[in-house]
């Protein structure tokens, strides 16, 4: 022990000394071997720490997204063969959120400036002598939460079987809860269920994601909790066909001198839509009765063809007219007496032999029609015969079977025309070509029987 002491205690300065030298020598060694350096990594990802604060507070961090998409800059000092260990992916920037600066409700809205702390690997935390972040502070956006409630609209997308068509689609819920930043929650234009009915002839029935848009039309709903995510979306799928619309009874009577010339139905067809089997049954639109009593002028009465489906499953195609105009002509019928030349009296059968027969210059008709048709009728359009079989001698009263143009009739409800029969030879005065007065004797043929 005594060897020892003394061993310590002789020349303890020289001693003291030789040992600062060899620390000074064994730093100069290692800083020659493994010196302090400084590094800059790039790319350095950026987080938080204690979010659950702001959901406790009831805020979200408005550019959350931004700042985690957009990388930092670190700078460590560090001996060289530490930083050669290290890589960006090993480094964390970060910004603690528990700092009593987010507490204040009045910051809400505000820019504010917060410092970013660094988080290193284990193993290099001790060896690290300096480091510094570029840039040192991030600007946060605070907003409150809130939750509002907004409708979902269904969007059709497809060209459906040719023959169908596609009803007003039904989303269970109609309704959802969407949670959110409040300025964004200001933006949301409409909540989408995106449905495709290419090729569809049947019903459509299926649970579709809900998509959140924005004013610009651009998808934001990752900003948001959607409760629920999903609708169920109901869309029926019907056939269409075109149905003709079938002409109204008319009750009640015109008043005297009036009839009706016309009737137009437009349009003459209508689409409706309905389920296969119920359109395989339907023959028709059928309109209700109109009642013409007192009607002098031409007349439109219009119909809601609504009506006569009420008591059907079938329904007017969608965006299509659903009411029909009845259009009744009516015209004021006047009278006019017109002569129709004899020679325009065809003559049928024959007479018995030896008999001849005269009959008046001309026919004198009066007809019943609308005034465009009467005005100016030409007689030659009237068609006239007799028959003449069997007539006894003496003035016979031939029932005259009367042919008009269309829409003129008779006045009279039967027409006679006075032929006279005599045996030939007979008539004073007259030859075979000779004419008396106002009628006309028959050559002997065909009107005298040879």
């Amino acid at each position: 022990m005594n060897k020892l002491i003394s061993f310590f205690m002789t020349n303890i300065i020289w001693k003291i000394i030789a040992l600062i030298l060899a620390v000074i020598l064994w730093i100069i060694a290692v800083n020659i071997e493994d010196p302090i350096e400084t590094r800059q990594f790039l790319s350095v990802r950026v987080g938080f720490e204690n979010m659950d604060i702001l959901n406790r507070l009831g805020l979200v961090l408005l550019n959350q997204e931004d700042i985690e998409r957009n990388l930092v800059t670190v700078r460590l000092q560090a001996n060289r063969r530490l930083l050669t260990q290290i890589d960006s992916a090993d480094l964390t920037a970060y910004v603690d959120l528990s700092s009593t600066i987010f507490v204040y409700a009045d910051l809400v809205g505000e820019r504010i400036s917060a410092p970013m702390n660094l988080k290193l690997p284990d193993l290099a935390a001790a060896g690290v002598i300096n480091h510094n972040i570029v840039p040192a502070n991030l600007t946060l956006l605070l907003d409150r939460v809130d939750t509002r409630e907004f409708p979902v609209s269904v969007v059709k997308t497809g060209e459906l079987t040719a023959g169908y068509i596609s009803m007003t689609p039904i989303a269970e819920p109609h309704i959802v809860n969407i949670t959110g930043p409040r300025t964004v929650l200001d933006s949301i234009m409409n909540v989408r269920a995106n449905i495709d009915l290419t090729d569809a002839d049947s019903d459509y029935y299926a649970n579709v994601a809900l998509t959140v848009f924005n004013e610009n039309n651009i998808d934001i709903t990752y900003r948001f909790s959607v409760e629920p995510a999903e609708a169920l979306i109901f869309v029926p799928v019907n056939r269409h066909a075109q149905v003709p619309v079938i002409r109204p009874v008319l009750t009640g009577t015109l008043p005297s001198g009036h009839v009706i010339t016309n009737i137009s139905i437009e349009p003459e067809y209508i689409d409706i839509v309905g389920r296969r089997e119920d359109i395989a049954g339907f023959g028709g639109i059928y309109l209700d009765p109109i009642d013409i009593s007192g009607m002098t002028a031409t007349t439109v009465v219009q119909q809601d063809v609504r009506d006569s489906l009420r008591a059907t499953p079938l329904s007017v195609q969608n965006s299509r007219p659903h009411e029909v105009d009845i259009t009744i002509t009516i015209e004021r019928e006047e009278v006019l007496e017109i002569a129709v030349p004899a020679q325009n009296v065809e003559i049928i059968g024959e007479l018995a032999l030896g008999l001849a027969i005269e009959f008046p210059d001309s026919l004198i008709l009066r007809v019943v029609g609308v005034r465009r048709l009467i005005d100016g009728l030409d007689a030659d359009l009237i068609r006239a015969s007799v028959n003449i079989t069997d007539l006894e001698i003496g003035v016979n009263n031939l029932p005259v079977n009367i042919v008009l143009p269309g829409g003129i009739r008779r006045a009279d409800a039967e027409v006679y025309l006075a032929v006279t029969v005599y045996a030939y030879g007979e008539a004073e005065g007259q030859d075979d070509t000779e004419t008396t007065g106002d009628s006309i004797v028959s050559p002997p043929p065909p009107f005298i029987s040879p």
